[in-house]
C-alpha cells in the first residue's frame, strides 16, 4: 500500500483566557477504509477535532490535498494549541475524504473518540464508504470471509519477521472483549489497549514488566516481538495461524492458536 502524507498545522480557532505561550499538542495517527475502491483524483483529506459537549459547532479542522492517487493508509498530523481546549469536556476526531468536487467520498461514521491533551498512540480511524459518484473499484470487489475471531483466544508466535521463534518459548498475544490486549514476549509478560476491526489492529503503549532474559537469543526475540505488536496495523486469519501485517500490509509475524 502507498503511505499518503498529511501534515497540517491547526490555528487556534477559538480564542480564550490564558497565558501568551500556549502549550502545543500534536496528535498523529492514520486515515484507512476497508473497500477495495482507489483514492479519488486530486482529493482532500480532512481531519477535525470536535467537542463532544457541541458536537454541531465547527471543530478545529484542516484539509490537505492527496498528492498522488493510490492507497491507503494516509497519515495526519495535528498541532493544536492548548488554550483553544477545555479539560472538562470530551473530543472525538472525524475524518473524511473527498473528490475534487468536494463529494465526500468516505467518513468515519461515529466520532473516534480521544483526549487531545493525553492522546493513546497510536491513532487509527476508520472510514467507510459514503457512495462517491464514479468511485473507480481498484479491484472486482470480492466479499471477504468470515475468519475466526481473533478476540478471546490465545496466540503463540511461530515465527518473528520470518525467524522460527527459540524451541520452548513462548511469545504470545490474546485480546479481550474488552480491547484489553495482553501476553507474554519471551521473558516478560506484557499488556496495551488495542484497537480492532475487521481487518486492523492497533496496540497502544504497549507496557512490560522487566525481569532479564536466560539468554541473548530471547532477549532478541522478545525485543523483535515488541517491535512486531508496535508496527502491527492489520490482521489476517489463515486456518489456525494469525498474520500480524504492518500498514503496507507486509508480514510481520506468523502466531499459532493456543489449544489451551
Amino acid at each position: 500500500m502507498r503511505i499518503l502524507t498529511l501534515v497540517v498545522a491547526v490555528a487556534a480557532l477559538l480564542l480564550a483566557a490564558g497565558p501568551a505561550l500556549a502549550e502545543r499538542v500534536t496528535l498523529t495517527g492514520e486515515v484507512t477504509y476497508l473497500e477495495r475502491i482507489a483514492l479519488p483524483e486530486a482529493g482532500t483529506l480532512t481531519v477535525a477535532l470536535i467537542d463532544l459537549a457541541q458536537p454541531e459547532k465547527p471543530g478545529l479542522a484542516a484539509t490537505a490535498a492527496i498528492a498522488t492517487p493510490g492507497k491507503v493508509p494516509l497519515t495526519f498530523t495535528l498541532n493544536l494549541d492548548t488554550n483553544t481546549l477545555d479539560p472538562a469536556h470530551q473530543y472525538a476526531l472525524v475524518a473524511q475524504i473527498a473528490g475534487a468536487d468536494g463529494a465526500v467520498w468516505f467518513r468515519n461514521e461515529e466520532p473516534y473518540p480521544i483526549d487531545p491533551l493525553a492522546p493513546a498512540q497510536p491513532i487509527l480511524i476508520v472510514v467507510n464508504f459514503q457512495g462517491g459518484a464514479d468511485a473507480p473499484l481498484a479491484d472486482a470487489p470480492v466479499a471477504p470471509p468470515v475468519p475466526p475471531a481473533i478476540l478471546g483466544a490465545t496466540w503463540n508466535a511461530a515465527s518473528i519477521g520470518g525467524t522460527p521463534v527459540v524451541r520452548g518459548s513462548v511469545s504470545s498475544l490474546s485480546i479481550g472483549s474488552d480491547m484489553r490486549a495482553g501476553g507474554h514476549g519471551g521473558c516478560n509478560s506484557w499488556f496495551a489497549p488495542a484497537q480492532v476491526g475487521e481487518q486492523t489492529l492497533a496496540l497502544s503503549a504497549v507496557a512490560a514488566t522487566r525481569m532479564a532474559c536466560l539468554n541473548d537469543a530471547l532477549s532478541a526475540q522478545e525485543t523483535a516481538f515488541f517491535d512486531v505488536l508496535a508496527r502491527t496495523r492489520f490482521w489476517r486469519i489463515d486456518g489456525s495461524n494469525l498474520m500480524l501485517l504492518d500498514v503496507a500490509g507486509a508480514e510481520l509475524a506468523v502466531l499459532e492458536k493456543s489449544r489451551y
